[in-house]
């Protein structure tokens, strides 16, 4: 399947950052190779943000002490969701 190209108009300083970054004096060949390596980047960013997210959540959890904890049965524990899901009867 071919992608939609898409036109990106930039100026001044961005247009000068660019124009660093591509061609002969540059780290990139073309914009184009620049945009994608930004766009991989940021995406790579987004998800080791979400994993920072449940690193945190579960050292919290680790870190509580047991005695904030109460003991469920299985049971418990499906009537549970079986409640939260609209399940019971």
């Amino acid at each position: 399947m071919a992608s939609p190209n898409v036109t990106l108009r930039l100026t001044g300083s961005l247009r000068e950052h660019l124009a660093e970054c591509t061609g002969l004096h540059g780290a990139y060949e073309t914009p184009s190779e620049y945009l994608r390596d930004l766009i991989r980047r940021d995406m790579e960013h987004k998800e080791t943000q979400k994993w920072e997210r449940v690193r945190t959540a579960l050292a919290e959890g680790l870190a509580t002490p047991d005695s904030h904890y109460k003991k469920l049965s299985s049971d418990d524990i499906k009537r549970k969701a079986r409640e939260r899901h609209g399940l019971d009867k």
